[in-house]
C-alpha cells in the first residue's frame, strides 16, 4: 500500500508546481488525480474468531478482554479478527501491526458507557480525592495523544491504532460510540460547572470522551466501509500518521431530539498527518465534517507537524457545522490539499446545539470554514477545491483568523479545586507574537454550484497587521466558475455578506445572484481588503 499511496503525495505536489514558482504562486494549479487505492494486505495467514477467545456478542456481556486477546493473537500471526453476528459491548480496543479487523454486516461493536471525565468538582486542593472515575480508567485507559491541538494523556478511543503498521479495519458493520451519557454530562454538569468557575476554555479537555476510531503515529492504515456512529467525541481522528486510506466510511452522528445534543462530534479529523486519501465517505456530524488540523498555540508550534498531501473526494456531507474546515488548530500548517466531487445535501429539521440551526432548516451551517487565532500560527496554502455541489446551507464561506484563544486560571481556583496536570500545556502561548500569526494563502475554488443560501454568502473577517501583506489576512484566493444563488428555501433573497481582511481575490466566470436574477456583491472593507475583483456588479 505504501508504494501506491505515494501517488497521493506525487499528485498533490503538483499543487505547488503548476504555477511555475512553487509555494509563492498565487494559483495553486490543477493537480492530477491519484489512482485508485485498494486496501493494504498485512500478509494474512489465519482467521481468528473472537468467539473462540470468549466473546459473547449478546449485547450485555463486557467483551473487551476477549476481543483484545483475539487482536493480540492476530497481530502476532498477521491474521484477521472476525466476529459472528451480534452486538459486542466493549471498552477501548487496541489494534497492533499486521492486523486485519473484519467487522461484517450484522456485527456491532458498541461502547460501554463509563465516566471518563475529570471530576474537578470532587477534587480538592489537598488531592484527597481522585480526578477520574475508576470504571472510566479501566475501560478507556489514558494514553498519550493529542486533543484539540494539545499533546496530553487522555481517554483512549473505542478503536485505537497506535504506533502500528499495516492495519486494515473493514466490513459493513457498525462501531457504535453509544455517546449519550458523555453528551449529557457535558451539558448537564460540565458546561455549567466550568462556566461558574470561569474556566470554560478547559471544558473540552476536562470532559474526556472517547473518540470513535483513532490512528496515532501509525503507517499504512486502511479503514474501509465501516459505519461509525454516535461517537462521544470526534468520530475518526487520524493523528501523526502517514499513508492512510479511508474508503466508504460512514459517519452517522444524527443530531436530533431523540439522540440529544452531541458536542464536538466531528466527522473525519486529519491532524498533522501526511499522504491521506479519503473517498466515498458519507458524513452526518454535529460539528465539522471533513477537518484539517495541525496543533494549537505554543504546544502546536513546539510539535510543528503539518497536515500535507491530502485528497478528499467523491463524498457526501448531510450534516455538520461545516462540510470542509481548516482549523482552528493550525500551528503546524497545512499544504497540498485537494477536495473534489463533494455533494452537500443537508438533512432538514435536525437539531445541532453547537451552531444553533433553525428549526426545520438545513443541517449544514457553512460549506467552508477557515479559522485560526493570532496565537496559533501556521501557514495554510496550496488548497484546491473543485467540483462541489451544494443544495443548501446557511453560509457559503466563513473565515476567521481571530478565533477565540487563550484562557486563565482564576487566582482562587487552587484553594478549593486541584488544577488538572494538563492545563498548563493548554495555556502555553507562542514564544513571540510574530510566531502566532497564521497565514491562509493560495486557495483555488473551481466548478462550484450552490443552489440555496439561508443566511448570507460570505462572512470573512480576519485581522490586519500594519505593514504585513499576509499575516492575519486571507490572500490569493481564486474563484473560477463558482455560481451561487443567494435565495433561501422560502424563495427569499439573502445578502451576499461581507469580506474583510482579504487581499488578491480574483473571480472569473462566477456569479452571486438574488431571487430576481440580479448580480449582488459582498460588502468589501475599504480599509482591510484589497484587489477583490471580477464579480459581476462590482
Amino acid at each position: 500500500m505504501k508504494t501506491r499511496l505515494l501517488a497521493i503525495a506525487l499528485a498533490c505536489t503538483v499543487l505547488a508546481g503548476c504555477g511555475g514558482d512553487g509555494l509563492s504562486s498565487s494559483d495553486p494549479g490543477t493537480p492530477a488525480t491519484p489512482p485508485p487505492v485498494t486496501p493494504s494486505d498485512p500478509g494474512v495467514s489465519q482467521s481468528l474468531n473472537v468467539k473462540d477467545f470468549g466473546a459473547k456478542g449478546d449485547g450485555t456481556t463486557d467483551d473487551t478482554a476477549a476481543i483484545q486477546k483475539a487482536l493480540n493473537a492476530a497481530s502476532a500471526a498477521k491474521g484477521t479478527v472476525v466476529f459472528p453476528q451480534g452486538t459486542f459491548m466493549t471498552g477501548a480496543l487496541f489494534v497492533g501491526s499486521n492486523t486485519t479487523v473484519q467487522v461484517d454486516e450484522g456485527v456491532t461493536l458498541k461502547a460501554i458507557q463509563a465516566q471518563t471525565w475529570w471530576n474537578i468538582e470532587t477534587t480538592i486542593a489537598s488531592g484527597a480525592t481522585n480526578g477520574f472515575s475508576p470504571d472510566g480508567l479501566s475501560l478507556y485507559p489514558q494514553v498519550p495523544t493529542r486533543v484539540q491541538g494539545i499533546e496530553m494523556n487522555w481517554a483512549s478511543a473505542i478503536i485505537n491504532v497506535r504506533n502500528a503498521d499495516n492495519v486494515v479495519i473493514t466490513g459493513k458493520g457498525v462501531i457504535d460510540g453509544n455517546g449519550q451519557s458523555w453528551w449529557s454530562h457535558y451539558y448537564a454538569d460540565g458546561t455549567s460547572f466550568h462556566k461558574t468557575l470561569g474556566v470554560t476554555w478547559a471544558l473540552n479537555w476536562d470532559e474526556q470522551r472517547p473518540r470513535g476510531i483513532e490512528t496515532f503515529n501509525s503507517t499504512n492504515v486502511t479503514i474501509k466501509d465501516v459505519t461509525v456512529q454516535n461517537s462521544p467525541f470526534w468520530t475518526v481522528h487520524i493523528c501523526y500518521s502517514d499513508q492512510v486510506h479511508l474508503d466508504g466510511v460512514k459517519v452517522y452522528n444524527f443530531p436530533s431530539a431523540a439522540t440529544g445534543i452531541m458536542p464536538s462530534t466531528d466527522g473525519i479529523d486529519l491532524d498533522s498527518s501526511t499522504n491521506v486519501l479519503v473517498e466515498n465517505a458519507d458524513i452526518v456530524a454535529n460539528d465539522d465534517g471533513f477537518v484539517i488540523k495541525s496543533g494549537r498555540d505554543g504546544d502546536g508550534l513546539r510539535v510543528n507537524k503539518p497536515t500535507a498531501n491530502v485528497v478528499i473526494r467523491n463524498s457526501v456531507v448531510r450534516a455538520g457545522a461545516t462540510a470542509f474546515t481548516i482549523g482552528s488548530e493550525t500551528s503546524g500548517g497545512a499544504n497540498n490539499i485537494e477536495v473534489s466531487n463533494i455533494q452537500v445535501t443537508p438533512l432538514t429539521g435536525q437539531i445541532n446545539s453547537n451552531v444553533g440551526y433553525k428549526a426545520g432548516g438545513p443541517a449544514v451551517y457553512s460549506v467552508f470554514v477557515f479559522k485560526s487565532a493570532p496565537t496559533r500560527g501556521g501557514t495554510m496554502e496550496n488548497v484546491y477545491i473543485h467540483d462541489i455541489t451544494v443544495d443548501d446551507a446557511y453560509y457559503f464561506m466563513q473565515a476567521n483568523e481571530a478565533w477565540p484563544a487563550g484562557g486563565t486560571v482564576p487566582a482562587t481556583f487552587g484553594t478549593t479545586y486541584q488544577e488538572p496536570s494538563y492545563w498548563p500545556p493548554i495555556l502555553v502561548m507562542p514564544a513571540t507574537a510574530d510566531a502566532g500569526y497564521p497565514i491562509f494563502r493560495n486557495f483555488k475554488f473551481e466548478n462550484i454550484t450552490m443552489k440555496r443560501v439561508e443566511s448570507a454568502v460570505f462572512g470573512v473577517a480576519g485581522y490586519t497587521l500594519a505593514g504585513e501583506a499576509e499575516k492575519g489576512r486571507f490572500t490569493n484566493f481564486t474563484f473560477n466558475n463558482v455560481n451561487i444563488t443567494a435565495v433561501n428555501s422560502a424563495g427569499t433573497s439573502v445578502g451576499p455578506g461581507s469580506i474583510a481582511n482579504a487581499g488578491n481575490w480574483v473571480f472569473t466566470n462566477s456569479t452571486i445572484k438574488n431571487a430576481a436574477g440580479a448580480n449582488i456583491v459582498p460588502t468589501l472593507s475599504s480599509t482591510t481588503t484589497s484587489n477583490v475583483t471580477g464579480l459581476p456588479g462590482q
